[in-house]
């Protein structure tokens, strides 16, 4: 099981960090967000509980509910993948932003937009999502 997972890892990597921003280029994080929320309207992610479960399996990381206020929504993305990520200067969390963002649109019926913050101490992703 181990060989596997490191082995998409290793595709997810290839895909995601070098082929696609190279052929995307400067509009990479635009439409990667945008790719996200499709994503989640493509595997019925409307609920935020089911989102922890969905990160495992696509190999993003591991997400944690962090504060559920009023229009606001803060998860916390972290493990191996992430930080393997974040040292070697990819800043770019926009597939999950728009993933979770669409998934607190659906649940709440509203619109919703996220952005991710990289805290690089501490090598985690804070992902706060604001919706009407």
């Amino acid at each position: 099981m181990q060989d596997n997972s490191e082995q998409l890892y290793f595709i997810n990597s290839l895909y995601r960090d070098c082929i696609l921003s190279e052929i995307l280029g400067k509009d990479a994080s635009d439409i990667l967000y945008w790719a996200g929320k499709r994503v989640s309207r493509r595997y019925d992610l409307s609920d935020i509980d089911d989102l922890p479960e969905f990160f495992k399996i696509a190999q993003f990381g591991q997400l944690k509910l962090i504060s559920n206020r009023r229009k606001t929504v803060v998860f916390e993305l972290s493990g191996q993948n992430v930080t393997d990520r974040i040292e070697s200067s990819i800043t770019e969390f926009t597939i999950e932003s728009g993933i979770i963002a669409e998934c607190i649109a659906r649940e709440n019926k509203t619109n919703a937009e996220a952005i991710a913050n990289i805290d690089s101490k501490r090598k985690v992703v804070e992902i706060v999502v604001q919706y009407d």
